[in-house]
């Protein structure tokens, strides 16, 4: 096939790629090659196709690779040794997936703490842990970053962007520290943007209306116009999206219904220009603003979905993505230039009430306008990241990569102690504070990374990398409203810096042992910076924590089978974790922090299929088994035992020892201008616990649960419009994913997966 841009064949591909394709899911295989788009290797499209091939995809097919771009040049992913899972838009569009909540379950070992809107924190093969994040998310070259909150756990404060107008996900498992700019120690996740197309104009709209069990109705708009500029040199690509989730969380204390609903509003503007046929430079700016109300409920209070918050919290999140790209193909190599600004302002609250009323109760004077409150954090986060990469083009002998990186994270918080009516659940307005601390924390990276792979023989190839990375950072803080009930006294400001150098490697064995099957064989180190506390008042033997790192060992293998209708992926591993970083709280349960925690080893086995018996019918499947404890008994008499501390033994918090997918899919032609399409999907995640030991009166297990999803549609054959019902939480299952038990929620505080919802969307393509 020829590479064609006129309209009328981009739109006959559409309905080639949504046919013959066929839900490429877990495996992320997919019918036909996807060639990368000529000189860059960041952007990949599919080739068109020609209107005699629409009759070929009712016959059966084979499956071949998908290209990827995770090694910095365009490979099939059943020839990347790595372990990776790449997911199509017409996977996401199938399954409905709008956030990392759901594709997540597409892949195996990652794993999603939901603790509400916008703090969520993603863990790849069991490296879960509070800290900076152990799994980098990109949305193309621009890494995100969370907000550090007062206990300096970025990781766990994620912005979730939706996933409209997107090309595809790849889920990097394992350390990523050779290979890209914002080095990540459990893996990484890129969503791939689509780009602007300079030849022809195109657009979207879509729309979509549901109803859930017991709570709202929801609903969702978006729409997207690519529109050339100036033929084949320069366009402008236009997304926007609007929507609003219904609550079905009833508040008991007040006998509200449905208070956890959220809207979100996201627009994004991408220009691309190609002076000339070897260079290409794009821009893009993205907004999105998302208005919440806490999701928790209180399992122990009774009623299925019902809270007892004294406070209604409230959540609203402004994230801004700004980023210029420069990719060059110099002939010899491929050069890309690009630099970020990540903006995000947020407010998110924690009702303090039942934290009072237990102090009250211990016979201590609290101030009856402390009941009702909550603990508000306002804070912004910004970061400036820069990186310079340049890539060889594919030879005979060696392909290399090497690139320098430079990050520049700010983080601004008060946290503060506000009232609330009594009456409602609602934050005074004007704010009441009675306790108020600022918190301001900067990390600083630069690196220089690399990685050669050297073709030894035609069918084995060496992969080695490095990384030299040094960190600095500084964290300070004051406070200027006392509050004597819960020792937090005025301060002065105090200002800690620290830094970390150090160095990061790779080495990766594979060999083809046939056309249809690769082993592999890799090494690989990844590492999380020292840094400082930021709680005031904080013992000195306790302000500073160190570094944590690990090793990665892994096998893999990845092949076809029975004429290319079957392809597995598997793989084994094994990381040794150091120094790992926990949250801990100090012996009167007073201060949250961070510190070390001894050694843990994670062992674990994954794999991927992908079955297609006839043309139109996939069948899906993937898994993992992870066994992650501790190694060394955790040691400190400053740390309040009960909730924090863990012996060796004892398993890592929030990670299940197995979890996996299934799904079945198929399509089929109703007529000539229409096909059919069903499927149903099924994910199992296993018990976890909210805590390291079997007998802390604080722990609660979460997982143990098996969601079915099921959707049918029409589409029209020339790929114009479609139609799909669907129904998620089909048989309307309570799958609690993250939940703890705390001073401030004695009744336990559960996020979980919303009750059945029944919907409709609807597409138009013009």
């Amino acid at each position: 096939m020829l590479r064609t841009n006129n309209a009328r064949a981009r739109s006959c591909h559409r309905h080639f790629r949504r046919r013959q394709l066929a839900l490429a899911m877990a495996a992320g295989l997919c019918v036909g090659t996807v060639q990368a788009q000529a000189g860059t290797a960041n952007d990949t499209e599919a080739q068109a196709g020609t209107s005699a091939q629409a009759s070929a995809d009712r016959q059966p097919a084979t499956l071949g690779g998908m290209t990827i771009t995770a090694t910095r040049r365009a490979t099939a992913v059943d020839k990347t040794p790595m372990a990776i899972t790449a997911i199509l838009a017409e996977t996401l569009r199938d399954t409905g997936a709008v956030n990392v909540k759901d594709y997540a379950k597409r892949v195996p070992g990652l794993s999603v703490q939901d603790s509400g809107d916008g703090a969520t924190r993603l863990s790849m093969r069991g490296i879960y842990s509070s800290g900076e994040a152990t799994t980098s998310v990109y949305y193309d070259e621009t890494p995100i970053s969370g907000s550090v909150g007062t206990t300096s756990d970025a990781g766990g404060r994620n912005p979730e962007l939706n996933l409209f107008d997107v090309d595809r996900v790849e889920a990097l498992r394992g350390p990523q520290g050779t290979l890209y700019g914002a080095s990540s120690m459990g893996g990484s996740v890129r969503v791939i943007l689509n780009k602007p197309v300079l030849d022809s104009f195109e657009g979207s709209v879509q729309g979509g209306y549901a109803a859930t069990d017991g709570g709202q109705p929801s609903w969702q708009t978006h729409a997207m116009v690519n529109v050339p500029l100036v033929k084949d040199t320069l366009a402008l690509r236009a997304a926007v999206s609007r929507g609003r989730k219904g609550g079905y969380v009833d508040n008991l204390y007040y006998g509200q219904r449905n208070v956890n609903d959220a809207e979100t509003s996201s627009g994004r503007l991408m220009l691309r220009y190609q002076p000339l046929e070897n260079l290409t430079i794009d821009a893009s700016y993205w907004g999105q603003s998302a208005d919440a109300t806490g999701s928790g409920w209180s399992p122990k209070a009774g009623v299925r979905y019902g809270s007892i918050a004294q406070v209604n919290a409230p959540y609203d999140d402004n994230t801004r993505i700004s980023n210029l790209t420069l990719n060059w193909d110099l002939g010899w190599a491929n050069l890309l230039a690009t630099s970020s600004y990540f903006d995000r302002d947020s407010t998110y609250n924690i009702d303090l009430s039942y934290r009072f009323l237990n102090y009250r109760n211990q016979g201590r004077t609290v101030p009856d306008a402390y009941i009702p409150s909550v603990n508000n954090y306002v804070g912004q986060t910004t970061s400036w990241s820069n990186e310079l990469r340049l890539s060889s083009h594919d030879n005979a002998v060696v392909d290399w990569t090497a690139g320098v990186y430079s990050e520049n994270r700010k983080n601004r918080l008060f946290s503060q102690f506000v009232q609330a009516d009594a009456d409602s659940g609602r934050l005074s307005d004007p704010k009441q504070l009675f306790y108020r601390r600022h918190i301001s924390d900067q990390l600083e990276q630069q690196a220089i990374y690399g990685e050669t792979t050297w073709h030894l023989a035609p069918r084995l190839d060496l992969a080695t990398g490095l990384r030299y990375y040094d960190y600095r950072r500084t964290v300070g803080g004051y406070t200027d409203i006392a509050q004597p009930l819960t020792n937090a006294v005025a301060a002065p400001l105090t200002v800690v810096d620290t830094g970390q150098r150090g160095w990061l490697k790779k080495v990766n064995l594979s060999y083809a042992a046939s056309d249809t099957l690769m082993v592999y064989a890799l090494v690989a180190d990844g590492m999380r910076p020292r840094g400082a506390n930021q709680a005031l008042g904080l013992a000195t033997n306790l302000t500073a924590y160190k570094g944590d790192s690990l090793w990665n060992y892994e096998v893999g293998a990845k092949s076809h089978w029975f004429d290319n209708r079957l392809y597995l992926s598997a793989a084994l591993y094994q990381m040794d974790w150091s120094d790992m970083q926990i949250s801990a709280r100090t012996a009167n349960g007073a201060q949250v922090f961070l510190t070390n925690a001894g050694k843990a080893r994670l062992r674990g086995t994954e794999w991927e299929l992908l079955y297609r018996p006839l043309a139109g019918l996939d069948i899906s499947a993937n898994a993992n088994y992870i066994d992650a404890r501790l190694v060394k008994d955790q040691i400190n008499n400053d740390i309040q035992a009960s909730s924090t501390l863990g012996v060796a033994g004892d398993r890592i918090p929030y990670i299940p020892r197995w979890t996996g997918a299934f799904s079945v899919a198929y399509r089929w032609s109703l007529s000539e201008r229409l096909d059919g399409m069903a499927r149903v999907d099924a994910n199992y995640v296993g018990t976890a616990y909210s805590t390291f030991r079997p007998t802390d009166s604080l722990r609660i297990a979460t997982g143990n649960y098996t969601m079915v999803d099921a959707r049918v549609g029409i589409e029209s054959a020339d790929g114009k419009w479609d139609g799909y019902l669907y129904a998620s939480n089909l048989f309307n299952k309570i799958a609690i994913v993250s939940a703890v038990l705390v001073d401030y929620a004695p009744s336990g505080l559960a996020y979980s997966v919303a009750p059945r919802t029944i919907g409709v969307d609807l597409r138009y393509n013009f």
